[in-house]
C-alpha cells in the first residue's frame, strides 16, 4: 500500500493512503488514540467515493512519526498474538 506524506511539522503529521478502503487507516488511529501522547488521531476523507483517506495524527509530547512507530509495533504484536492462538487449535 503506497502512503504519501501531505504534511510534517514538530507536532503534526497527515498521511494519505492510496487506496479506498479506510480500514487501515482507522486501525491505526484507534491504536494511536491509547497513547496519552496523542492529542488528536482520526481519518478523513473528501467524499467516500473519490479521495483518499488520510491519517492525521497530532501529539502533545513527542513527534508523531515516535507515536505512529509505536501504535504499528502494538498492532504487529497483537496480530502476532492472534496467529499463535490461532495455529495451536
Amino acid at each position: 500500500m503506497e502512503v504519501n506524506t501531505i504534511k510534517k511539522d514538530g507536532k503534526e503529521l497527515v498521511l494519505e493512503f492510496v487506496t479506498k478502503d479506510m480500514t487501515i487507516p482507522d486501525l491505526i488511529a484507534g491504536e494511536l488514540l491509547q497513547n496519552g501522547d496523542v492529542a488528536f488521531a482520526g481519518v478523513e476523507k473528501d467524499h467516500p467515493e473519490i479521495g483518499n483517506p488520510r491519517l492525521v495524527i497530532r501529539t502533545t509530547k513527542k513527534k508523531p512519526e515516535e507515536a505512529l512507530d509505536k501504535a504499528l509495533e502494538n498492532i504487529d504484536e497483537t496480530f502476532s498474538e492472534m496467529r499463535k492462538s490461532f495455529s495451536k487449535k
